[in-house]
């Protein structure tokens, strides 16, 4: 009865508390009577975790995407980088090929403008600028007798002469020169100038025989000034056959007593030409000197821009150095020529000779070994004892440098004042 009234007093328990003393079987025949809840406790929490953690999931799902999504995303990032990558190499390239079309039409555009300059060059270099050459004479002028070697010494100059019938006197002579056409600015408008450009000489060419009326009325400055205004540039009076007309002959005839004017008339004549009218004078007596004479001064005329800025060049230094160029020594881009070069160095010094200078060269290859000789301790003696072989002559002695040039070498060599003065 006490068991069963126990059992039925907690029938509505959810847990009982058996003693180590019951027997199995009543534990048995209690279990019978007990409730058998809808849920324990474990599964409520494994239950609520798992809820917990499939909201938990739910929420991480939320916030950071899945490992399929994350992937999807970086190969899309890849592919975007690279498709960037390979525009910004293909913008490259394009810069590249451009930067290269430019480059190259660079080099192009420099090379037409040297092979010009250089085109412009031989127009006026020596050598060159006698092809570009015309003379200009009139037909009468070029047609008459002692002009007749004139054609001919021209063409084997390379010089071109030309006949025109615009000069004002027909015994003017004057050049034109080739040149490239340039863009000129004339009154706002372009223009491509002139092919030829006129120099700046001429000359003006007279038989003695016409010009002794000239003299003897003292008017020869008067026609050389007028002749000077309608070049337009410096004249040179050119008197034909001076010789032959002073001529002295054995014999008296009709020619020699019509001499109206003397050799003092025309020197006087000369002079006045020169200070009036500002003309100097040429004189020649056959056609060929005649002929050389126009070619001579063609060649001058051709020379003269050239020489102008080479002079320009040369007076911006404090001394002529193209003066100083006495007993030079040729030395090519080899090296060809520099044994003979220190030695004609060391032969110009006072108290050398050809024979010290060859004896100095063949002990000291370079200055630079003598240099190094006379910094030396005992290299003024060393190099006085240099001996020098003199003339293979029956008699002859041997000689030493000597202490006093080998002295003054040390003081050239070793001097660190520019004013030292070597005695």
């Amino acid at each position: 009865m006490e068991i069963k009234d126990l059992n039925y007093c907690n029938m509505n328990t959810n847990t009982i508390e058996i003693s180590s003393d019951d027997s199995d079987d009543d534990h048995k025949n209690e279990n019978r009577y007990l409730p058998k809840p809808d849920t324990s406790p474990m599964e409520e929490d494994s239950s609520s975790s798992s809820s917990s953690s499939s909201s938990s999931e739910d929420s991480e799902d939320s916030v950071f995407p899945s490992t399929s999504q994350t992937t999807t995303v970086t190969k899309s990032s890849q592919e975007s980088r690279s498709s960037k990558t390979r525009k910004t190499k293909s913008r490259s390239s394009e810069n590249k090929k451009i930067s290269a079309a430019e480059r190259q039409a660079l080099k192009k555009k420099m090379a037409v403008e040297r092979k010009a300059a250089k085109d412009a060059n031989k127009v006026y270099k020596p050598g060159e600028c006698m092809k570009h050459m015309t003379i200009e004479m009139h037909p009468v002028l070029l047609e008459s007798w002692y002009c007749a070697d004139v054609a001919r010494e021209a063409a084997a100059s390379g010089v071109k002469v030309r006949a025109s019938s615009a000069i004002c006197d027909p015994s003017l002579v004057l050049w034109t020169r080739t040149v490239p056409p340039t863009l000129t600015n004339n009154d706002g408008m372009m223009e491509l100038s002139a092919p030829r450009m006129p120099c700046e000489r001429a000359l003006y060419v007279q038989r003695l025989d016409d010009a002794a009326p000239l003299v003897a009325a003292r008017s020869l400055a008067d026609s050389a000034r007028q002749a000077r205004a309608l070049a337009g540039c410096p004249l040179t009076l050119v008197l034909y056959g001076v010789k032959d007309y002073f001529k002295k002959s054995g014999r008296k005839t009709v020619n020699s007593s019509n001499k109206i004017i003397s050799e003092k008339d025309l020197e006087e004549a000369i002079t006045d030409v020169l200070v009036s009218a500002a003309c100097d004078t040429v004189r020649a007596d056959t056609p060929n000197e005649l002929a050389l004479t126009i070619v001579r001064f063609t060649k001058a005329v051709a020379e003269t821009p050239y020489k102008k800025a080479r002079r320009a060049v040369d007076e911006r230094a404090e001394f002529y150095m193209r003066g100083d160029n006495k007993k030079c020594v040729a030395v090519d881009k080899d090296g060809n020529g520099l044994g003979r070069l220190w030695q004609q160095m060391l032969a110009v010094l006072p108290m050398a000779s050809l024979e010290s200078s060859r004896a100095l060269c063949a002990r000291y290859r370079s200055p630079l070994a003598l240099f190094e000789t006379l910094l030396a301790p005992g290299g003024v003696a060393a190099v006085a004892d240099v001996g020098v072989t003199r003339a293979a002559a029956p008699g002859s002695k041997a000689r030493r440098i000597g202490p006093e040039f080998a002295r003054k070498l040390e003081l050239l060599f070793t001097a660190t004042d520019g004013s030292t003065l070597i005695d």
